[in-house]
C-alpha cells in the first residue's frame, strides 16, 4: 500500500515498510512512529544496517528468520542515503522469504524520490507492506505539517508562532522542527495559558515578542530590560516566547560564529535577510565560548521551571540580557 506522509498517522499491523524520498525529516518522523509502534506489538530488538553494509542483510536475516525459543522479535533497518535503489535489496525483497517471518519486521529507509510503479521487488512491498513517501512538501503541505506539529500551542498563540517560524525556515523543515523543540520544551514548563487573553503576546510597553529580538540586535539592552521588568512587575506575560526569542537570538550567534562562513550559518538558524548584517555587526568581537555559557544559562531557565533549581524565572532572563551586553560589547 502506497500513503504520502501527511496522510501516514498510524502503521497499524504492518511490518514491513519503504520510506522513500528527499525529505530527511519526514523520513525521520515516519521511522520514529513506526519503532515506537513496532515496540509496543513486542519488536524490541534492532539491527541498524547501513549502504556500505548491505551485503550483510541477507545473512542476518536468514539467521533470524523463524527464531528460536528465547530469541527476540527482531527490527531489520536498512539506510539507503544515496545513489540508486541497490539491486542487493531488490533481489532480497524479490525473494520474498523476509515476508514469511513473523518475527522479522522490515524498515527500508531511501533517499530516492521515485520508486518505479512494476518489478516483482516493489509489487511484493506493495502488498505485504507500506511504502510511505517523504518527498519534499508544497507550500500548503508544509504549513499543515507545521501546524501539527504546533499542536500544543493555545490556539490564539498558533498563527503568532506558526507564521514566525514559517517566514524564518520556509522549505526548512529541520529548521522549523529545532524551533518547535524549543518552543515546546518552554511552553510545555509553563502554567497553562489563557487560551482568551492576547496580552501575553505583546508586552506592556507595546512591544512585540519579535521586536525584542531587534532590541537586543541594535545592542538597545536599556529597552530590552525595562520592557522585561514592566512584564514581570504586571504579571501579564507568560515567559515562555519571551525566552524563546532570546535563545533564538544566542543560538544564531552561537551557530555563526562556531564557522568562517557567518552568513550563510545565520542564514541556516533562519534569520531574515535584513537581519544579517546587523546580526554580524552584534557579533563582530564576540567570541563562540561565551555564547556557549549564555546558552546554558537559557537551559537553567527549564531547570528552573521544573523545580530543579531554586531560582525566580524573570530573574535568570535579566541575568542572561545582562551577560549578553557584555558578550557583545564592543572594545574600542
Amino acid at each position: 500500500m502506497k500513503v504520502n506522509f501527511l496522510n501516514f498517522s498510524d502503521p497499524k499491523d504492518y511490518k514491513y515498510f519503504l520510506i522513500t524520498g528527499g525529505e530527511f525529516v519526514l523520513r525521520q518522523d515516519a521511522v520514529e512512529s513506526i519503532l515506537e509502534n513496532l515496540k509496543k506489538n513486542g519488536f524490541n530488538e534492532k539491527v541498524s544496517i547501513q549502504q556500505d553494509e548491505l551485503d550483510k542483510v541477507q545473512e542476518i536475516a536468514s539467521r533470524n528468520i523463524g527464531g528460536s525459543l528465547f530469541q527476540e522479535s527482531l527490527i531489520l533497518h536498512i539506510r539507503h542515503t544515496a545513489g540508486k535503489f541497490p539491486e542487493k535489496i531488490k533481489s532480497f525483497l524479490e525473494e520474498g522469504n523476509i515476508f514469511k517471518a513473523q518475527n522479522i519486521a522490515l524498515i527500508i529507509e531511501s533517499s530516492i524520490e521515485k520508486i518505479p510503479s512494476s518489478g516483482v521487488w516493489i509489487k511484493n512491498l506493495d502488498t505485504h507492506g507500506l511504502i510511505i513517501n517523504c518527498n519534499k512538501l508544497k507550500t500548503i503541505e508544509e504549513k499543515m505539517w507545521l501546524k501539527r506539529q504546533l499542536s500544543f500551542l493555545p490556539k490564539d498563540l498558533l498563527p503568532v508562532f506558526g507564521s514566525s517560524i514559517f517566514q524564518n525556515h520556509e522549505a526548512n523543515l529541520l529548521g522549523q522542527k529545532n524551533e518547535v523543540a524549543l518552543l515546546e520544551l518552554l511552553f510545555l514548563n509553563q502554567d497553562k495559558v489563557n487560551e482568551t487573553n492576547t496580552d501575553h503576546i505583546v508586552f506592556g510597553s507595546g512591544i512585540s515578542a519579535f521586536e525584542l529580538e531587534d532590541l537586543l540586535i541594535n545592542r538597545d539592552f536599556r529597552k530590552a530590560l525595562i520592557t522585561i521588568n514592566f512584564m514581570r512587575e504586571n504579571d501579564r506575560q507568560n515567559s515562555a516566547p519571551v525566552v524563546w526569542i532570546i535563545a533564538k537570538v544566542i543560538n544564531a550567534c552561537l551557530e555563526s560564529l562556531k564557522t568562517t562562513n557567518q552568513k550563510s550559518a545565520l542564514i541556516n538558524s533562519g534569520v531574515w535577510s535584513s537581519k544579517i548584517n546587523t546580526y554580524l555587526n552584534f557579533i563582530k568581537q564576540a567570541k563562540a565560548k561565551e555564547f556557549l555559557s549564555l546558552n546554558k544559562e537559557i537551559l537553567k531557565i527549564d531547570l528552573i521551571n521544573k523545580g530543579l533549581m531554586k531560582a525566580e524565572t524573570w530573574e535568570q532572563i535579566e541575568r542572561v540580557i545582562l551577560k549578553l551586553q557584555d558578550a557583545t560589547a564592543l572594545q574600542h
